[in-house]
């Protein structure tokens, strides 16, 4: 197949580099709230409603996680610990749990215990979840990153 020319400089190229890594995040984000907006409002139930956005946001999710996966890559910023995975997760659950008290009290406003209870259940077990896959992916990444430092580079020439 015959490659394109490139018709950017070094400079052009990072800057480009940089404007289309923030547009994958800013979708990726505008998708995740799209969905979590849409769902609060019209309610949890009828998944016609958020469909498509759901589909292009596990696509997005899928493809960031596995791609930097295989290269090695965790994150810019945070580690990949227990203690992170924990933080991390505890920030979904409780997220999650308040969407999930805030709608159960919209359909059921009489029921406070109820959208409690819903609320703490959810909490509870999104921060399992997502714990669980964290400590996962931490412990492959983790083995990859030692194989990819183990491997002898093939830049080296004698």
């Amino acid at each position: 197949m015959k490659e394109m020319k490139n018709n950017l400089d070094e400079r052009q190229e990072q800057t480009l580099l940089k404007i289309e890594h923030n547009g994958c995040w800013f979708a990726f984000w505008g998708l995740l709230v799209s969905i979590v907006v849409q769902e609060t409002v019209f309610g949890f139930g009828d998944f016609r409603f958020i469909a498509g956005e759901w589909i292009v946001f596990m696509a997005l999710a899928l493809y960031l996680s596995f791609a930097c996966m295989k290269n090695g890559i965790w994150d810019r910023r945070l580690k990949a610990d227990p203690k992170t995975n924990f933080l991390i997760s505890l920030i979904a659950g409780v997220v999650f749990g308040l969407i999930m008290f805030v709608t159960v009290w919209r359909r059921v406003p009489g029921k406070p215990v109820g959208s409690a209870a819903a609320g703490l259940f959810s909490c509870l077990m999104v921060f399992a979840l997502c714990f669980l896959a964290l400590s996962i992916s931490a412990r492959s990444y983790r083995k990859k990153q030692q194989m990819l430092e183990t491997e002898p580079d093939d830049d080296i020439t004698e």
